[in-house]
Parts: C-alpha cells; structure tokens; sequence
C-alpha cells in the first residue's frame, strides 16, 4: 500500500513539473518573457484599541486605493509580534503591464 502512495505522489509532482516547463519560441531566441501578473504586498499599521480609525476601516480604505490602481485583493496576513496586534501585511496582484499591448 505505502509503495503505490509514494508512486501516486512521484507521478503528480513529475507531471506538474512537465506541464511547468514553459513553451520555448524559436522565432525569438532570447527574448524575455513578460510574466502574467505582478504583485505587491503593503504593510498596514493598526493601533491595538483604536476605535476611531479601527482595522476594518484602514483595510477597507486600502482596498479602495488599490482597486482605483487597478490592482486585485489576494491575500491578507495578521501581524502580531510578542502577543500585541502590530497591523496587516495585505498582497494585491495585477495583470503585468508588458501584456497591455
């Protein structure tokens, strides 16, 4: 049983690696590839007990900014360091602007 896990694991890391490997154009030998998105991770600071300008609020201000940028949410991280709340690391992606031609 163990021999056909291990077989069934090696043949999806060895087919995703095959479909990986990128498609070479020989009409441009050497020309670099433009990757499909870009992305950016900020750091959003937040005062533990601040009930004026609270998390949501400076998150949901972010988001706004970003979105007028044309960027999209991907993901959000908590940031907390010796048990105290120390603010969001919040990554966005977009298409790369090399494909807008």
């Amino acid at each position: 049983m163990r021999k056909i896990i291990v077989s069934a694991i090696s043949f999806v890391f060895l087919s995703s690696a095959a479909f990986a490997q990128e498609d070479d154009d020989a009409s441009t030998p050497g020309a670099a590839k433009c990757p499909a998105v870009q992305a950016s991770t900020i750091f959003v600071p937040d005062k533990t007990g601040s009930r004026q300008d609270g998390s949501a609020t400076k998150i949901s201000k972010t988001h706004d900014v970003a979105e007028e940028q044309g960027w999209n949410y991907h993901d959000l991280q908590v940031y907390i360091e010796d048990g105290d709340l120390q603010g969001f690391f919040i990554t966005y992606t977009r298409e790369h602007p090399c494909n807008n031609k």
